[in-house]
């Protein structure tokens, strides 16, 4: 056919054919972002409760104790007490924590299933750029948050890596940590609330001398699920805190880290401390014989 005997002609629908086909996975799409986009609102927000309390709390059981000794951490102790064991106030913290919990493990199987729709399966690896961090500019911006804080190299300027939970699980740190720190803080409230409210019906006389009575007794148990309930705890708060408030630069996380390092060696010496409390009263003892 020769090229000069083409000429353009009018578009016209071929009849039998819709003119506009049904968008089911564009609802399903839409529905999907709205739905996550909802629940990380309620994420976000639902950890403002236990923050304060979490502060409040190792503001007196590790930051007081490791500086400052063991009769000003337990004054401290009931001064927060007087707070936080409100009933109103505890039964916000309780909610606020399910909510937290809750939205967060609801977003991670809506982002799989999502996933699913995009990719054909649950998890997908998206290939990430290697780059080279100048190690002059502090504020260069970490474009992938499954990083975390991008190992002991983004701090040295050797560029970040993406996290092992990330490659063998499809968690974030932040995830993962918030499932540990969920298992441990669950043995925590049932050994240092739950157990004296059933023994005694009461834990306003749980002091340090308690952890303290705990440790020399079940030393290996207590004293390395305490330090990992500190680590791990510290660690989900601030770098959640970090993710909320966009906060991805190096110079962020190395005060990160030195906040967590700084975190983890007080916890260390106020449990030390604490270990070798001799002086238990009669009740603190009792409570405590519930775990020999």
């Amino acid at each position: 056919m020769e090229t000069n005997k083409l000429h353009e002609i009018a578009p016209e629908p071929i009849p039998g054919i819709p003119i506009s086909l049904p968008n089911s996975s564009s609802n399903t799409k839409s529905f999907l972002n709205k739905s996550i986009n909802f629940l990380q609102k309620i994420q976000q927000y639902s950890t403002i409760p236990f923050l304060c309390f979490s502060g409040i709390h190792l503001f007196s059981v590790v930051i007081t104790p490791g500086i400052f000794g063991i009769e000003t951490g337990n004054d401290m102790i009931g001064l927060g007490r007087e707070l936080y064991q409100i009933p109103i106030i505890e039964i916000g913290i309780l909610i606020s924590t399910c909510a937290h919990v809750i939205s967060g493990f609801s977003i991670n199987l809506l982002k799989r299933y999502q996933n699913y729709c995009k990719y054909g399966k649950s998890s997908k690896k998206v290939k990430i750029e290697k780059r080279r961090v100048i190690e002059n500019n502090e504020d260069i911006e970490v474009k992938d948050i499954d990083e975390g804080l991008g190992g002991i190299s983004s701090i040295i300027g050797a560029g970040s890596r993406k996290s092992i939970t990330s490659k063998l699980f499809g968690l974030s740190p932040l995830s993962f940590s918030g499932y540990v720190l969920l298992i441990l803080l669950l043995g925590h409230v049932y050994y240092e609330r739950l157990l004296p409210l059933k023994v005694e019906g009461d834990s306003s006389l749980i002091d340090l001398g308690y952890v303290g009575f705990a440790i020399q007794n079940t030393f290996w148990k207590t004293f390395t699920g305490l330090n990992a309930l500190v680590i791990t705890g510290s660690y989900h708060m601030a770098v959640g805190v970090n993710r909320y408030l966009k906060r991805f630069s190096l110079r962020q996380r190395r005060r990160t880290y030195i906040f967590l390092i700084s975190i983890a060696i007080l916890g260390f010496i106020s449990l030390i401390r604490i270990s070798k409390i001799k002086n238990l009263n009669s009740t603190v003892a009792r409570f405590q014989s519930m775990l020999t």
